[in-house]
């Protein structure tokens, strides 16, 4: 009984693993109040100029966020200093109200494809990412409550 129990041990943490994955980072949201002044930075060092590779924002969120969606903008900077902006509108939540993802109680976990792309050089590639949420009259958003963590995952693709 004892090995059995040891084997599906050791399968369930086999299958755990996440051999696709290549980078990944959340930032924390102070006070899960996201500012325009607060903008999340990541440095992805690039090896590999031949796999395509997917890009994705991870949103962690509470169920206060008061919106259905959320606008963001990537920028990247490539090792060259080329710069490239990025438009992703993450939706949250279903037309009734329900949120989408993953959620445990108050807070919810969900991932957005916004690319899939050769990095065809190697080097550090920078990423930031803001929040371009605005109000009825277009005038931006300044602190967006009920964001908790951003964060960018980069995969080879499948």
């Amino acid at each position: 009984m004892t090995r059995l129990f040891f084997f599906f041990c050791f399968c369930f943490f086999l299958a755990s693993c996440d051999n696709s994955r290549l980078y990944e980072t959340n930032v924390e949201i102070e006070n899960n109040v996201w500012s325009l002044q607060q903008v999340p930075n990541f440095e992805y060092i690039n090896s590999d100029t031949i796999s395509l590779q997917k890009l994705q924002v991870n949103v962690r969120h509470t169920s206060t966020y008061p919106f259905s969606n959320l606008w963001l903008l990537i920028h990247t900077k490539s090792p060259d200093n080329t710069q490239n902006t990025d438009t992703l509108e993450c939706v949250l939540a279903q037309k009734d109200g329900k949120w989408l993802g993953n959620g445990l109680g108050d807070i919810w976990d969900i991932e957005f494809d916004f690319d899939n792309r050769y990095f065809m050089q190697q080097g550090s590639y920078n990423f930031t990412i803001e929040q371009a949420m605005r109000h009825g009259d277009l005038s931006q958003i300044e602190h967006l409550p009920g964001i908790m963590e951003i964060g960018l995952r980069i995969e080879k693709s499948k």
